[in-house]
């Protein structure tokens, strides 16, 4: 009965006027129906007659009609509408998977096109979950005949047409850029408009940083994203290096840029000021040094000191525009121990001023660079290894031009108090960072009410302040700065958890 149900349906959508509440008629009926037979979904999705209704322009009449029931784009929600929830029922694994999609992969409509491409995407992310396999075994699951529609897919100005076409690639196309027929595709695709060359750009180097042999494969598209970082176009170079920023920090990776004189060239261009359009570009390029110095930061900073100095006289100058970038870069070029060493070996005097710019930013930047400015001390001072004594020295040094000279954390302590819970948080963080060092907890100590402050659980009614202040009183619950009364009480707060309330009797008989 429901099989005849929708070829009567189907036979009377071929009657224009009864289009809107035919559609509508049948994305109800699948919407209450558990368990939909294959033979129905096969053949809704291979009718013609349910996408002819999107084929021709609507008359005046058809128009009204959509405006009654809810606006111009119905029948593409219903037709949508209809196409997802027959998709959803598809597997990878079923041979006429490909046909099935077919008509909806070549469509005029975006949106259905990028319906096709989503199940794609959403059943090889399936597969992959159910079969607990990795990746590689999911290649093979996409036919060259679907291959060949996502990479036209790729092509696709529509970004939400190009976009999980791009998700499909990055989990297959590993092993098929041997196929002669692949290279020839994305090639024509490196003549197309800047969105969608960026696009290959990315596919290239989401693919060529899993391992040196994969960007070999891939190299004649890395070469002609490098090839126009020496071009007027500041757009495309900016993407350009966000793009490679991933590839940099593979060691591979990092060799083939240095090979190919990356660093040099992008260098020599800020350096020489012909054109002033290229001052644009500082801030890609600082988070391309940047992220570079994680994992080479000899080669960064002491390689192209005007980078650094760059990079500096940008924090000095305050442009609120680049800080949030400055503030990350520094802290990737301090994200190392070897890194921390080599800035204060090279540049001393400068990161005194640095230290004491971020001093003055934390009092007058807005909320959120304030934030992003605690964010980038916490980096700073923060390691995933113990730090040896030299850097430590170096770190309480920087912590003192930060704090005007002082030995204690007076300067972070209204940040602690502040009613904004983001502020109070990232400053707690910071806090936190710097009580791993012994120096850190001293400061901590000599700082008036700063304990007393964290100790005191009724000044707090924000969850997540509520943890940073307990992170940091475990810090502190664990050293031997404190006089046994004072550890005492560290200990029964850690013991009481990061959310304990004292109950009404407790506190009256404290009161007493």
């Amino acid at each position: 009965m429901t099989e005849e149900w929708f070829s009567e349906k189907l036979e009377s959508l071929k009657i224009k006027d009864n289009r809107l509440s035919t559609l509508s008629e049948i994305r109800t009926r699948l919407n209450v129906t558990p368990n939909l037979e294959v033979r129905i979904i096969n053949r809704l999705l291979s009718s013609p007659e349910i996408y002819d209704c999107l084929e021709e322009e609507r008359t005046g009449s058809d128009k009204a009609k959509c405006r009654e029931n809810g606006g111009e784009t119905q029948p593409l929600d219903l037709v949508s509408d209809i196409l997802s929830i027959c998709m959803a029922n598809l597997t990878l694994r079923q041979n006429d998977f490909p046909l099935l999609l077919q008509r909806a992969l070549v469509h005029k409509r975006a949106r259905i096109r990028a319906l096709a491409l989503k199940t794609i995407l959403k059943e090889l992310q399936n597969q992959i979950i159910l079969s607990d396999k990795n990746v590689t075994s999911a290649e093979d699951l996409l036919s060259d005949e679907l291959l060949r529609h996502v990479l036209k897919a790729l092509q696709d100005v529509e970004t939400e047409v190009g976009n999980p076409a791009l998700s499909i690639l990055l989990m297959v196309l590993e092993n098929h850029l041997h196929k002669p027929w692949i290279k020839e595709s994305l090639i024509v695709a490196l003549n197309q408009d800047g969105i969608v060359k960026c696009r290959i750009y990315e596919l290239a180097v989401g693919l060529a940083k899993r391992s040196p042999i994969t960007l070999e494969k891939v190299a004649f598209i890395v070469d002609h994203a490098l090839a126009e970082l020496d071009n007027d176009d500041i757009l495309m170079q900016v993407n350009i290096l966000e793009i490679l920023v991933s590839l940099a920090e593979q060691n591979h990776g990092l060799l083939y840029l240095e090979k190919r004189q990356v660093y040099d060239v992008i260098c020599n261009r800020v350096e020489s000021e012909h054109n002033p359009l290229d001052r644009l570009l500082v801030p890609g390029i600082m988070k391309f040094f940047g992220k570079t110095a994680r994992v080479q930061p000899q080669k960064v900073i002491t390689g192209y000191p005007y980078m650094i100095r760059c990079l500096f006289e940008c924090l000095h100058r305050g442009d609120i525009s680049n800080l949030p970038t400055v503030f990350d870069t520094l802290a990737n070029l301090a994200y190392t121990q070897q890194g921390v060493s080599l800035l204060e070996s090279n540049y001393k005097t400068a990161l005194k001023e640095i230290f004491e710019d971020y001093h003055s930013y934390l009092r007058s930047l807005s909320s959120d660079l304030k934030i992003r400015a605690f964010n980038s001390l916490e980096a700073i001072f923060t390691f995933e290894q113990a730090v040896c004594s030299e850097v430590s020295s170096i770190l309480h040094t920087w912590f003192s031009y930060l704090g005007g000279h002082s030995d204690n954390m007076e300067f972070l302590s209204d940040y602690c108090r502040n009613p904004f819970p983001d502020i109070k948080i990232s400053s707690l963080n910071f806090i936190r960072a710097l009580c791993r060092f012994t120096w850190g907890v001293e400061a901590l100590k000599n700082t008036a009410g700063l304990l007393e402050f964290l100790l005191d659980r009724k000044t707090e009614f924000d969850k997540e302040a509520k943890y940073a202040k307990y992170c940091v009183i475990e810090l502190l619950a664990d050293s031997n700065a404190f006089d046994v009364e004072t550890n005492l009480q560290l200990r029964n707060y850690v013991n009481e958890g990061p959310y304990y309330v004292q109950n009404l009797l407790d506190i009256a008989v404290e009161g007493n």
